[in-house]
């Protein structure tokens, strides 16, 4: 069974951004604080280690799942995810299904879900757009910083978990 959560990989030739200071976190800065919970959905683990440490330096908290079964999995057992980034190429069950299946259970669909795929054809676009998806972003034209912009800005407009 892979891990939930990676550790950093050493991606010495990609910049690494400087992390605000734990004082600077949280709204008002316009950081999200620990309190913002998204779940990665990609089976290729570089992406994935990358991926986690761009954003837990932008203050994220990040769950992981290598494939659409455990995304799944990931999704039942933690009600504190606020956002999915979600491949659609993946073993064992398609995003395309993951979407389906997040958007039609009462409990997932209200969570937004940020499409990141090499798929680039206008279809397929479509396809996830239809499905439910948020955004689609190719990952040919996709920047580390313009993905956590947007998780970001999903991500703020919803409130974090509050204590039971």
């Amino acid at each position: 069974m892979e891990p939930e959560v990676s550790s950093a990989a050493d991606l010495t030739n990609i910049p690494q951004p400087t992390p605000p200071p734990a004082a600077a976190m949280g709204e008002a800065s316009g950081v999200p604080s620990k309190e913002h919970t998204i779940l990665i959905v990609e089976d290729d683990k570089i992406l994935q280690e990358l991926y986690y440490d761009r954003f837990t330096a932008a203050g994220l908290t990040v769950i992981q799942a290598f494939d659409g079964l455990q995304a799944l999995d990931r999704l039942d057992s933690h009600p504190e995810i606020q956002l999915v980034l979600l491949d659609l190429m993946l073993p064992q069950l398609s995003g395309y299904d993951v979407l389906a299946r997040l958007k039609h259970s009462a409990v997932t669909r209200d969570i937004p879900v940020i499409i990141v795929s090499a798929l680039a054809d206008v279809d397929d676009q479509a396809r996830g757009l239809q499905l439910g998806a948020a955004e689609y972003i190719t990952k040919g034209e996709m920047l580390p910083g313009v993905v956590i912009e947007k998780i970001k800005q999903y991500v703020l407009s919803v409130p974090g978990p509050t204590a039971a």
